[in-house]
């Protein structure tokens, strides 16, 4: 929704920019299909149509089934806690707005949580994705785009939110424990309109990924980025996109280069449906630490049946990525495939990441909003001597007005995940039930 506003911006064809067209026919103007190379999240994809700015209050009930410490227990098994109740207090604001050159979208969400039987799990979650486009000229804009927030639970929080792309490298989405972990992304963007039919991009960015436990990797990463795209009809694009990436790992010894070539098509199907797609391939250069068997004559003398070496490893990874998003006048539905390099979850580093999403939002009725989502995630280490990590998460939520201003929320979350090496697998639940206050005629479309 709030994001969706900039993507559009990003997506208009420059040699008729948004102060040329009047008001009136801005809604009527279809600018083509999505670019993948230049829009990959899903973020603000909850409602078929842009909303005003919405702020709201919101204090909450919560239950977790399971939080898990970065710890063992005496029996040297990790440690677990039980069931935990809690109660949260939040902040949000989300929408856009459109100047004659500019364009400004946000989307925050602030939480402080509480809870009655375990309290090291307290403490704030924060969340924001901003864009601002800015139209320097009929042929030349330029858009910049940040990600930041702090986030402690492995559930619930961010997994409701479509975030399974690969490109955003430091959102914590795959994460093993219920660890603290600060993150911020930000991207740059200049898109040159030569003509009516051919365009050019370059950028940049940068990530970081800090976690709190000592035990975990951190990150620090960058990304440069071209692409040319050459529309073919009103409603098909062709691109052709270069990447080249770099992963630093903090703490745990190891670092990546990433070279990335894909083609992309993309088509608009009528003017609700839009298809894009990616394919290609990456050469990853990956440097770290694993461990390996020792033989027996060996390991009999230094009594040590493994050893820890340092590994250095090529390879060549397929990237396929595919978007389908069919936009209603009060919903959405969006659907989505990729398979990429991924800089892991503090434990897995470098590894091949396969993912899918699929979610639906709808704000149609006159009291009540509703969203749903589905995903699954699983990494392959390009090195270490790990087995595939498997995730599987879903949720629903909703919002329904009580009187004027006051809204009824409801959240459920279910999270199962597993790695293959040591058999560890986890499931949690996470259920919340609350009442939110925010202005406006609409009921609150938070989901």
């Amino acid at each position: 929704m709030a994001v969706s506003a900039g993507i559009a911006a990003a997506q208009t064809p420059a040699t008729q920019p948004p102060d040329a067209q009047p008001a009136e026919q801005s809604e009527a103007r279809y600018d083509g299909p999505s670019i993948l190379s230049r829009d990959r999240s899903l973020i603000g994809e909850r409602s078929g149509k842009l909303l005003d700015y919405r702020f709201f209050g919101e204090i909450t009930g919560v239950y977790d089934s399971s939080l898990i410490p970065v710890a063992t227990n005496q029996a040297g098994g990790l440690a677990r806690a039980t069931g935990s109740y809690g109660v949260e207090a939040g902040f949000g604001v989300t929408g856009s707005r459109s100047w004659r050159h500019d364009t400004f979208a946000v989307d925050y969400h602030g939480t402080y949580r509480h809870y009655a039987n375990h309290s090291y799990f307290d403490g704030i979650d924060q969340f924001v994705n901003m864009t601002y486009t800015h139209v320097i000229s009929r042929r030349l804009y330029i858009q910049a785009r940040g990600t930041a927030g702090t986030n402690s639970l492995s559930n619930g929080g961010l997994t409701y939110l479509p975030l399974q792309n690969t490109d955003l490298y430091s959102v914590p989405t795959n994460e093993l424990f219920d660890n603290r972990t600060d993150y911020l992304q930000a991207r740059v963007d200049v898109t040159w309109q030569k003509s009516l039919r051919l365009s050019f991009n370059f950028g940049g960015e940068a990530f970081f990924i800090r976690r709190r436990s000592l035990a975990l990797a951190s990150l620090n990463g960058y990304n440069g980025h071209g692409d040319v795209s050459y529309r073919l009809t009103k409603r098909q694009t062709i691109t052709a996109n270069v990447e080249r990436t770099q992963f630093d790992y903090l703490r745990q010894f190891g670092n990546a280069n990433i070279t990335t070539f894909t083609g992309g098509y993309a088509v608009g199907i009528g003017r609700r449906w839009d298809f894009s797609s990616r394919f290609g391939a990456s050469r990853v250069e990956a440097l770290g630490l694993t461990k390996v068997n020792v033989d027996p004559a060996i390991a009999a003398i230094v009594g040590q049946n493994t050893a820890v070496v340092v590994f250095h490893k090529v390879s060549y990874v397929p990237d396929i990525e595919a978007r389908l998003i069919r936009r209603f006048e009060r919903s959405s539905v969006t659907a989505a495939f990729n398979q990429a390099i991924s800089p892991g979850n503090g434990v897995y580093l470098t590894s091949k990441q396969t993912a899918a999403t699929v979610g639906y939002s709808y704000t149609g009725l006159k009291k009540m909003t509703f969203g749903a989502n589905v995903a699954y995630s699983r990494l392959n280490s390009l090195g270490q001597q790990l087995g595939n990590y498997n995730g599987i998460s879903g949720g629903l939520g909703m919002t329904y007005t009580l009187v004027g201003s006051t809204h009824l929320e409801a959240r459920y979350d279910a999270r199962h995940y597993s790695t293959q090496n040591v058999g560890f697998s986890q499931n949690s639940n996470r259920v919340s039930i609350g009442l939110a206050y925010s202005p406006g005629k609409k009921p609150l479309p938070i989901w």
